[in-house]
C-alpha cells in the first residue's frame, strides 16, 4: 500500500487519508541532467498519485532578439532558430519516451516564443493545462552566475498559483 512520510506527525500517512493527491502534475524541463532527475521525480509522483503527467519544454528565442536589440548581429539567426526548435523538440520527444517507457502516457507541450522568456511561457501552460503541481529542477548556482543567468525555477515560484516542487542538482 502506497504510503507518504509526514515529518510533522513524526509518521507514515497512507495515500488517501489526509494526503494531497495530485491530479495533473508538469513538468518543465531542458536538455541538462538536472532536469533529467526532475523528470524521474514528476513521473514518480503521477505513478503514485494516478495523475495525467504533462511534460513542457520551452524555447526562450527571446535571446536571439536580444542579441539583436545590442548591436550584436548573429551569421544565420534564421539557422540558430531552426537548431534551437529542433533541439527542443527531441529533448520533449525523449522525456516522453521516457515517460512512456515507465508505463505512462505522457502529455507533451513544446513552448517557442520569440517574445517570452521560458519562465513565462512554463507559467501560462501551467494556467492553461489545469495543472496542480509543477516540477521543475534547479542548478544550484549562486553568486555571479546566478545574477547572470537568472534563475527560471526561483521566476516560476512567484508566477505560478500552484505548488512547485524544485528538484536540486549541480550542473
Amino acid at each position: 500500500r502506497a504510503a507518504l512520510r509526514n515529518a510533522s506527525l513524526g509518521g507514515i500517512v497512507p495515500i488517501g487519508m489526509g494526503a494531497k493527491m495530485y491530479k495533473h502534475v508538469l513538468v518543465a524541463i531542458d536538455e541538462s541532467r538536472t532536469s533529467t532527475k526532475a523528470l524521474d521525480e514528476a513521473i514518480s509522483l503521477a505513478k503514485l498519485h494516478g495523475a495525467v503527467l504533462e511534460i513542457a519544454h520551452a524555447v526562450d528565442e527571446s535571446v536571439l532578439q536580444s542579441f539583436s536589440n545590442h548591436g550584436v548581429t548573429l551569421v544565420d539567426s534564421d539557422r540558430i532558430q531552426h537548431a534551437l526548435l529542433d533541439s527542443g523538440r527531441s529533448v520533449l520527444a525523449e522525456a516522453c519516451a521516457k515517460a512512456r517507457a515507465a508505463g505512462l502516457a505522457p502529455r507533451e507541450r513544446f513552448l517557442a516564443s520569440e517574445d517570452l522568456h521560458a519562465a513565462d511561457q512554463i507559467a501560462e501552460a501551467v494556467t492553461q493545462s489545469g495543472a496542480d503541481l509543477l516540477v521543475v529542477g534547479s542548478h544550484g548556482r549562486r553568486g555571479f552566475r546566478r545574477l547572470l543567468l537568472g534563475s527560471v525555477a526561483e521566476n516560476l515560484v512567484r508566477k505560478v498559483d500552484v505548488s512547485v516542487l524544485i528538484v536540486r542538482g549541480h550542473d
